[in-house]
């Protein structure tokens, strides 16, 4: 009997009272393990002394929490290990307003608060392929190195399947660049659902990250190779001020640092600056993301983490694609994040001595 979508969530949570919640190994009924785990050695993170000890208790997020510990492990581990990529295959699911439903699994994708507004049409699907993820729909940061990404697997096995996300900016030319269709869907039956365990950084995931970056540096003209970038967060985003900025910004520019700015410039202006940097400078965010898709092979970068948002989200694909990764602990304060002009001149020059001797 086949339920309409709106009943789909009564009926998923009397079974889950009755016969408990389910899973996703759970309701497959074939599993493909496209990539193997994998367990790799990695160069470690460049940072002066005294950083680590300036870490502070971390922010809560509305998608996970990471302790302090567990920071600093991942910024400073010399050694990842990377879990497989999976993709499950799922008879009879159902999309409703950002979540799918299989049995007694639910999967959520995206936030309700998406769906506030705008009519929202049934459809059947008989086969399709999940490129949204949770995250994806939350930062811009996910949705470009992540869902991107995954996007290109969904095409391997059939039509991939999106859902609504926020309006980010620079989407739609990155669409374009990667020959991306992302018109999302809100609602349908689907027969044969493909859904991917693909959140980490193995060798499938660098061999798309290439993909794509040979995507770009194709649209673009070679440039020399001999830029150092400050890229520039501004008001975007989540608020996230640098005390100071303006003098950390002129201090680098007298050492030959150009300024990409991702409030004003043009996507077009910010990756053809990137794709000239030998060293990216900037503060932790998804901003930094598009990087993953123009700095050079062997450039390094070097994030400025704030004390109480310390991540190595930014590591993890830099990486994966053998950039060099530092960083710079600033601490908060009433009017933002101040940061040591004289901690980050000289990150940059062990980052540059480090990746000369690479």
């Amino acid at each position: 009997m086949r339920f309409p979508p709106r009943a789909i969530p009564y009926v998923r949570l009397a079974k889950r009272l009755f016969f408990g919640p389910g899973s996703l190994e759970g309701v497959s009924y074939q599993q493909d393990v496209l990539c193997p785990e994998e367990t790799v050695a990695i160069p470690p993170a460049i940072f002066l002394a005294g950083q680590i000890e300036k870490v502070t208790k971390q922010k809560r997020d509305t998608w996970g929490h990471k302790t302090r510990e567990q920071a600093i492990a991942e910024a400073t581990a010399t050694t990842a290990t990377h879990a497989p990529t999976i993709a499950y295959h799922i008879k009879d699911a159902v999309l409703l307003d950002g979540q799918i439903y299989a049995g007694r699994f639910k999967y959520p994708i995206a936030e309700k608060s998406l769906y506030a507004s705008g009519p929202r049409k049934e459809q059947h699907i008989k086969v399709a392929s999940l490129a949204s993820s949770y995250l994806g729909t939350k930062y811009f940061g996910h949705w470009l190195a992540d869902d991107c990404t995954r996007y290109m697997l969904a095409e391997q096995f059939t039509h991939p399947l999106c859902v609504r996300m926020p309006p980010y900016a620079h989407r739609q030319q990155y669409e374009a660049y990667f020959s991306q269709n992302w018109a999302p869907i809100d609602r349908a039956h689907i027969d044969h659902l493909v859904v991917f365990q693909d959140f980490s950084q193995n060798s499938l995931k660098r061999k798309r990250y290439r993909i794509l970056r040979e995507q770009i540096k194709a649209r673009f003209p070679e440039t020399a190779r001999n830029g150092y970038v400050y890229l520039r967060r501004g008001q975007t985003g989540v608020s996230r001020p640098i005390q100071g900025e303006q003098l950390i910004i002129d201090a680098l520019t007298k050492r030959g640092f150009v300024v990409a700015d991702i409030a004003t410039d043009s996507l077009e202006h910010i990756i053809r600056t990137l794709l000239k940097a030998k060293i990216v400078v900037s503060l932790e965010g998804s901003h930094i993301v598009h990087s993953v898709f123009a700095i050079p092979n062997h450039s390094g970068l070097l994030v400025l983490q704030p004390a109480d948002q310390f991540r190595a989200v930014h590591r993890d694909w830099s990486e994966c694609l053998g950039i060099r990764f530092g960083f710079v602990v600033g601490n908060a304060g009433s009017a933002g994040y101040s940061f040591s002009l004289s901690e980050i001149l000289r990150t940059v020059d062990l980052l540059l001595g480090n990746m000369s001797r690479a």
